[in-house]
């Protein structure tokens, strides 16, 4: 199970995980990180993971950071822009990426 939203609705995702599973919480937008009680895991066999599992130390995230800004520079990286926004509208484009209704990047536009 990936939990991307964190909370009660992560808290609720990992009850629903199966024994023997696995539990990796990443996001936090429902309020902070599902906390899992590590003896219950244990208990059911769930391995739980966490983004702080997948955090670089400093020397690798400035390297790789470098190597995407060289990437990006190049045109080998661009983002997915889903939806652009006149400044002016700017409650409108958080109405819709907190409805969840924004695809890609949302940009605010001058």
């Amino acid at each position: 199970m990936l939990d991307g939203v964190g909370g009660e609705t992560g808290r609720a995702a990992f009850e629903v995980t199966a024994s023997g599973g696995r539990f990796s919480a990443h996001g936090a937008p429902g309020g902070g990180f599902t906390a899992v009680d590590p003896d219950e895991a244990e208990r059911r066999g769930v391995t739980v993971t966490g983004i702080e599992q997948v955090q670089f130390a400093q020397p690798d995230a400035r390297r790789l950071v470098e190597r995407a800004l060289a990437e990006a520079a190049a045109g080998r990286i661009r983002p997915l822009v889903g939806q652009t926004f006149p400044l002016e509208r700017a409650a409108e484009a958080h109405a819709v990426m907190e409805a969840r209704g924004a695809v890609g990047k949302t940009l605010l536009l001058p």
